[in-house]
């Protein structure tokens, strides 16, 4: 039976399955000594999925964020001119082009021995902390607005939020790192 959850990104459907009295022959289950291997590639695939919709809702979260830079006027002046602003969106734009570095080299690597996995992880890490930093401009910069419903940045720190609760933050694959890299 198929259970509709509510999650934090309310742009994302999410369910509960249920497999109780779902009986099945020893014939049709896993190998137990390859099961492992088969969830932790399958973990390695989601992570680099999840890298790149993070790494694109990076660009388009920036994309919006100058939008109203550009537009919004305070004090005579478009606030995208003021030094104060310019600096962070820079930032973000910055640690964009990181996760996305890191994202096509894991993606190319993706298959080989050790490399992959090292890549995902970075990958991951890198793209949880762009998305959440922008995201988190995004809300800074459009004021009192950002918080409420009718403003899209809430929408991206949502997605953000989930996207690092899924598969592991970036804290979690820094520490899976640190165990592969040394």
């Amino acid at each position: 039976a198929l259970r509709r959850e509510t999650v934090i990104d309310e742009t994302r459907r999410s369910f509960a399955l249920t497999l109780d009295g779902v009986v099945l022959e020893a014939d049709q289950l896993l190998d137990p000594g390859r099961a492992r291997a088969a969830l932790e590639h399958l973990h390695l695939v989601a992570n680099l999925l999840a890298a790149a919709d993070m790494v694109g809702g990076t660009q388009a979260c920036i994309d919006y964020t100058l939008d109203y830079l550009r537009t919004r006027t305070q004090f005579g002046k478009v606030i995208g001119s003021y030094q104060a602003l310019k600096h962070p969106i820079v930032e973000a734009y910055t640690r964009y082009e990181q996760a996305r570095s890191h994202l096509y080299s894991a993606a190319h690597c993706f298959n080989e021995q050790g490399t992959g996995e090292i890549a995902v992880r970075m990958a991951k890490a890198a793209a949880d902390v762009a998305f959440s930093f922008a995201a988190d401009r995004s809300i800074q910069f459009h004021g009192g607005f950002g918080f409420t419903w009718d403003c899209d940045a809430q929408l991206y720190r949502r997605r953000a939020i989930w996207h690092a609760a899924q598969f592991g933050d970036a804290a979690f694959h820094r520490k899976k790192l640190a165990r592969l890299l040394f």
